[in-house]
């Protein structure tokens, strides 16, 4: 539990979080239209979870062959 927190505390997430945080408030107060707000919405989480997911590969191959799999 404490790995996963600390991890949350990376500079992707922090940006992530950040832009987030800045388009809602964008779109709230009128300055980014509806349309525009789901794609960069959807830029910035696709970037996260697209990273992520490749890191968790990574770290899995490297695991693999640490114990002989491959």
């Amino acid at each position: 539990m404490k790995e996963k927190l600390i991890g949350l505390l990376g500079v992707r997430s922090i940006i992530t979080i950040a832009l987030t945080i800045v388009l809602c408030w964008g779109f709230i107060v009128g300055k980014i239209e509806s349309k525009d707000f789901l794609v960069y919405v959807a830029m910035v989480f696709t970037f996260f979870f697209n990273k992520t997911d490749k890191e968790k590969v990574l770290e899995n191959k490297k695991q693999e062959e640490t114990h002989g799999l491959g």
